[in-house]
């Protein structure tokens, strides 16, 4: 465990203590289903690629080891870490549009090559990083009012500091389901009160937490969409062994029921 240094570019910034502490008796329970990856520093160290709320949740336990992939020395493990979260839905919308900032700055990436290496829509990578140009009072405030991405992508889209600080306040009051339509202005947004019951019927009758349920089905619903639509382009080795621990984990979770 001491011979792990975290990943400098996890785009995870903030860990929610509720399911850290989740996870930690998960794992005290049934040990750890997924293990983390890891790759080989030159001074005999390992820098964590992914799985850092796995690998607090272990520490935790003050556990003297934990089980890992070794990738290869030259993985990039700022994509690495940044694709995991992403099929995840682990990111908040700041930290997504951190991580493909990070990712443009340190590659020389275009907002096209970050579209074409994570199979994103260029338009939403661009709406995506737009929201880092909002005042930062928002991005403050959204820690405590935590609004769906499609409303942050549309106050980002309005003309001025003035009008984006308006249409924020409005999401504050109304951020269960405020929907903004581009361009509205300081107009009121449309709303539509979320209830659980709106939910797919997946996610309904799920015993698992709301949010793990969400990310199940959107990570299913991704993994459906490659087989319809495919890329045209070969696996790469990293997303080989992602799908690989993603397969074994789901393996070890339906062997190891009840889950709760």
């Amino acid at each position: 465990m001491d011979s792990i240094a975290t990943n400098p570019d996890q785009p995870r910034r903030d860990f929610d203590k509720a399911e850290l502490t989740a996870l930690t008796e998960s794992i005290e329970r049934y040990g750890l289903l997924e293990p983390i990856g890891v790759k080989p520093l030159p001074n005999g160290l390992y820098q964590l690629a992914y799985g850092e709320r796995r690998l607090r949740a272990v520490r935790a336990l003050s556990q003297p080891t934990v089980t890992a992939v070794v990738l290869d020395a030259d993985a990039p493990a700022d994509e690495i870490a940044l694709v995991e979260n992403l099929l995840r839905s682990d990111l908040s919308p700041f930290e997504t549009a951190d991580g493909f900032a990070r990712i443009m700055e340190t590659r020389g990436w275009s907002q096209g090559d970050i579209s074409k290496h994570f199979g994103i829509a260029k338009s939403e990578v661009s709406r995506t990083l737009k929201i880092l140009d909002l005042p930062a009072r928002i991005r403050e405030e959204y820690l405590q009012v935590q609004v769906p991405m499609k409303v942050l992508r549309d106050i980002a889209g309005l003309k001025d500091d003035t009008a984006q600080t308006a249409a924020w306040e409005r999401a504050k009051r109304t951020y269960a389901g405020a929907q903004f339509e581009p361009g509205e202005g300081t107009k009121a947004p449309k709303t539509k009160a979320r209830r659980s019951s709106e939910d797919p019927a997946e996610i309904a009758h799920s015993t698992l937490p709301k949010r793990i349920a969400r990310s199940v089905l959107t990570t299913r619903d991704a993994l459906v969409s490659l087989r319809t639509e495919p890329t045209g382009k070969p696996l790469a080795d990293t997303d080989r062994t992602m799908l690989r621990e993603m397969r074994d984990a789901i393996d070890a979770l339906l062997v190891d029921e009840p889950i709760g």
